[in-house]
């Protein structure tokens, strides 16, 4: 995996984010916005949490097709080992 590192980072950090999100949204937490100002806010938790599953699953196939050997590997934090 030499001189990937830090694409496999990225994308298993971004991957950790979105289902954490996701896990977020789906125990109670809410996302409500306001389309313009002085609007009312609409709740878009729904689409939202829809939107982010399958940004997770797009980037765990990602993952799984760039790197076979440790795509289904939960890397223990920290991912990052220098600065």
């Amino acid at each position: 995996m030499a001189g990937h590192d830090d694409r496999y980072v990225e994308i298993t950090t971004r991957l950790r984010s979105v289902r954490s999100f996701c896990d977020f949204l789906s125990q109670g937490g809410t996302v409500s916005v306001a389309v313009s100002e002085g609007e009312p806010y609409k709740d878009v938790t729904a689409a939202l949490l829809e939107r982010n599953r399958r940004e997770a699953e797009a980037l765990a196939r990602t993952r799984r097709h760039l790197y076979p050997e440790l795509a289904d590997e939960e890397v223990a934090p920290p991912l990052y080992s220098r600065h």
